[in-house]
């Protein structure tokens, strides 16, 4: 509806610059919203006060004159007055909205499906835990975000691809081998020293016992053993990982290891494409990058004076193959610990000649477990947490994932275990797939009393008249521009908002009157009505990577 009225807009500008009621000038900006008063009509623009700044009179005198020569063919205009300052308010038809309805229930699951990507190739990297432990809540709300991201923006017509980027070499995977190691001796010695920067956790004694029933770890060297279990505790790890983003509803297109840029030759390659460029020296043994020199707040070290490169180092390379791989855009998930190494990529980046703005990285913030009306209290380096898999087998995976996706990632965020068990309106999961459920069995009643839809639902939506109704199809049509504009600005907390609403909306309307009546067209109408409800949320449920069950 929007973009129509956006239409209108546009054309009634082209002839008012043509015929000279208004001086032709570059559009700036401006909007069109919904206004928070319903008497101020279904949208509203501040177009007028957007050109009034090029034009001879104020923006009660454009608006006007926009008004006056609406180019409006189709009637899509019910009513258009001057509001405040200068705003233009718009009342729709509802003809208009009959359609719109219509058009929801033809497309189904294709309703909000854009073209907006135009394909453009787009990577989003997220989760990349270290196979050095299970995942923790805070893997698990990026894990939320970056699958819903990528689902909202193939959605909007993206060509996407879903990456997993693995530091399966490195300091933390021989601590894990050392880990593991102790563990292993501490069962026929228990007074074997454990390291001191060791991974706590029961899962390191499971799988020493497990790698000791595959592998003879008996008269190998310490340092040969510690290699061993190295290897074997991260491949077995990052199965339990890939297992658990599996049941999350997760899955990568690549799982991409830090190992192959050694082995490949990148590291090398994107060494050589900086020093092309001038932006590498030597200082006291290491090997340094110019990185102050694109924002950064000092130069940054790629090669330890020992020769081995810095994490630091495999991160420009890994970002510098995404580039050659030809991603017009890339977007990263890290946790917010991450915050002061942005700015350092970016400007490594810039160093091998890649725009700033190609990259973009959204920060996850903490997540606090609530049980009991008190906080579970979690200890990384006591090994005192909830692992991801926990609290899935505890509430489920809809819970989990709606709840992680209902607060901007940027905020801090509460998870109440007692209030996402609950089967009523407080809880947001429930409140919303119930309206589904609800919807579904309505229709099994019309079934039961031989009520079905019609062929052509035109003529019986016009049996639609009730405010309510007309507000519950407005809510229906915010969905297709609701879904761009996440797709733009990344934030798909927003339609966790937007589906507790309409559901919101839906249950009073439910609850206010009767759906299947006495009235068999009054009957269908309603019922075309309710299933342009249950299309939305069954889509943006499914966005969401949520079920939409028919029954609860």
């Amino acid at each position: 509806m929007k973009k129509k009225l956006a239409k209108i807009l546009k054309d009634t500008l082209d002839l008012c610059f043509r015929e000279g009621y208004l001086r032709r000038m570059p559009i700036r900006e401006f909007v069109i919203e919904i206004p928070n008063n319903p008497d101020h009509g279904h949208f509203a623009t501040n177009l007028a006060m957007a050109l009034a700044g090029g034009q001879k009179g104020s923006p009660w005198d454009v608006a006007e004159i926009i008004i006056r020569h609406l180019v409006d063919h189709d009637h899509f205009v019910l009513k258009a007055e001057i509001g405040g300052a200068g705003f233009i308010n718009f009342t729709i038809s509802k003809g208009q909205w009959y359609n719109l309805l219509a058009q929801v229930i033809n497309l189904r699951d294709d309703y909000g499906r854009s073209s907006l990507g135009k394909k453009e190739k787009m990577m989003v990297e997220f989760v990349s835990a270290n196979p050095t432990g299970p995942l923790h809540l805070g893997h698990g709300r990026g894990a939320a975000l970056g699958d819903t991201l990528c689902r909202i923006l193939d959605f909007s017509g993206y060509d996407v691809r879903r990456e997993f980027y693995i530091n399966d070499i490195g300091q933390q995977v021989k601590i894990l081998g050392e880990s593991i190691y102790s563990r292993w001796r501490q069962f026929s010695d228990p007074s074997y020293p454990f390291p001191s920067d060791g991974y706590q956790g029961d899962y390191i004694q499971e799988l020493a016992t497990e790698i000791a029933k595959e592998k003879k770890l008996e008269g190998l060297d310490p340092h040969e053993a510690i290699d061993l279990l190295s290897e074997l505790g991260k491949d077995k790890i990052l199965r339990e990982i890939e297992e658990d983003l599996a049941d999350f509803r997760v899955h990568f297109d690549l799982w991409y290891k830090e190992s192959d840029l050694y082995s490949s030759g990148k590291m090398d390659h994107a060494r050589e494409l900086i020093e092309k460029r001038g932006l590498l020296f030597e200082e006291g043994g290491a090997l340094w990058v110019r990185t102050s020199s694109f924002g950064d707040d000092k130069d940054r070290v790629i090669r330890k004076k020992d020769g081995q490169f810095t994490y630091f180092a495999s991160d420009i390379s890994y970002h510098f193959d995404k580039w050659k791989r030809g991603f017009n855009r890339v977007i990263n998930i890290w946790g917010a610990d991450h915050h002061g190494y942005i700015t350092r990529v970016k400007a490594a980046l810039a160093a091998e000649g890649i725009p700033g703005d190609w990259l973009e990285v959204l920060l996850i913030q903490l997540v606090k477990l609530w049980e009991g009306g008190a906080e579970v209290k979690m200890s990384k380096r006591a090994a005192r947490y909830i692992t991801l898999k926990e609290l899935v087998d505890d509430v489920g995976v809809d819970a989990v994932r709606f709840v992680f996706l209902s607060k901007d990632h940027t905020s801090p965020l509460d998870f109440d275990i007692d209030l996402v068990k609950r089967r009523d309106s407080e809880n947001p999961v429930y409140y919303v797939q119930y309206a589904h459920a609800r919807v579904c069995s309505l229709f099994r009643k019309a079934g039961k009393e031989n009520i079905h839809l019609p062929e052509h639902p035109g003529p019986v939506l016009q049996r639609l008249v009730l405010d309510e109704e007309i507000a519950l199809i407005r809510k229906i049509a915010e969905f297709p521009s609701l879904i761009e504009e996440i797709a733009c600005d990344l934030g798909p907390h927003r339609l966790t908002y937007y589906l507790t609403e309409l559901a919101s909306s839906f249950h009073s309307y439910y609850n206010r009157h009767r759906i299947v009546t006495d009235d068999k067209t009054l009957s269908q109408a309603r019922l075309l009505l309710s299933l342009g409800v249950k299309i939305i949320i069954r889509n943006g449920l499914n966005l969401l990577g949520v079920n939409a069950p028919e029954a609860m």
